[in-house]
C-alpha cells in the first residue's frame, strides 16, 4: 500500500515531506549542527574509510570527535555498530546523534553523506563546515535517473558547505565539484606530482583562484 502511495504521489510533494521533517528535526533537537564543525564525506567508494581516518586525524591532535559511517556510530570514545541498514541515518536520527555530541563536549563531527541522503534532505539543516569528495563511478542510477543527476545529486553537499571543499584531482569528475564555491578549497591526487594540476582547466583554477590549495 505505501508503495502505491509513494508511486502515484507528486515527487514535489514527496521533496517537500522530506525537507519539512528535516527542518522539524533541526527545530525538535536545537539545530546542534550549529555548535560543531561538521565535515561531510561523499564520493562513490572509500567514504567509511575516510571518515575512521579524518576522525582519527582529529582526535591525535586533541580533539573530541563524533562520526558515524555504514559501519557504526561514535560519539568520544563511545560507539556502536551501524545496524540501521543504512548508511546515512534518518533526519531525527541524525539531529539527535548531534545533539548528544554537542553534550558530550565534541567540537567536531565527521559524517559520511549518501546521494540517497542528499535526495531525501537528510542533509539539510546540518550546518556543513567541510565537505570531502573521494571518488565517483555508476551507482544508484536507478534510484537518480541517470549518472549525471547522481553526480548533481553528490554536488549539493559542496553548495551547502561554504567554508572548505577537498577535492580528490584523480578522479575524472572532479572538475564537477571544483565548480562550487568555498572560502578554501583544498585538492590533493596520488598520481603524479601534487602540484601539477592537469585535471583543472584554466577556468577552474581562474573561479577557485587564491582559494585552491594543493596538499
Amino acid at each position: 500500500m505505501l508503495a502505491i502511495v509513494r508511486k502515484i504521489t507528486p515527487r514535489f510533494l514527496v521533496g517537500w515531506y522530506h525537507l519539512v521533517l528535516a527542518f522539524i528535526a533541526a527545530l525538535w533537537y536545537g539545530f546542534p549542527s550549529r555548535k560543531l564543525t561538521v565535515i561531510g564525506v561523499t564520493g562513490t567508494n572509500g567514504k567509511s574509510t575516510t571518515v575512521e581516518m579524518i576522525s582519527r586525524i582529529l582526535e591525535s591532535s586533541g580533539k573530541k570527535t563524533a562520526s558515524f559511517s555504514s559501519v557504526r556510530f561514535r560519539i568520544g570514545d563511545k560507539e556502536q555498530r551501524n545496524t540501521l541498514k543504512m548508511t546515512m541515518p534518518g533526519r531525527f536520527f541524525a539531529q539527535q546523534f548531534l545533539r548528544q555530541a554537542v553534550k558530550e563536549g565534541c567540537g567536531h563531527a565527521v559524517l559520511e553523506v549518501t546521494s540517497e541522503g542528499i535526495a531525501q534532505h537528510r542533509h539539510r539543516f546540518i550546518h556543513f563546515h567541510t565537505a570531502v569528495f573521494t571518488n565517483l563511478s555508476p551507482e544508484h542510477i536507478e534510484r537518480h535517473g541517470s549518472f549525471e543527476k547522481y553526480r548533481e545529486t553528490k554536488g549539493l553537499l559542496f553548495q551547502a558547505a561554504k567554508e572548505a571543499h577537498v577535492i580528490n584531482l584523480d578522479d575524472e569528475h572532479a572538475e564537477h565539484f571544483l565548480q562550487f564555491s568555498a572560502l578554501t578549497i583544498f585538492v590533493y591526487r596520488i598520481s603524479g606530482l601534487a602540484g601539477d594540476l592537469p585535471a583543472i582547466s584554466a577556468l577552474s583554477r581562474q573561479q577557485a583562484g587564491e582559494k585552491l590549495q594543493v596538499i
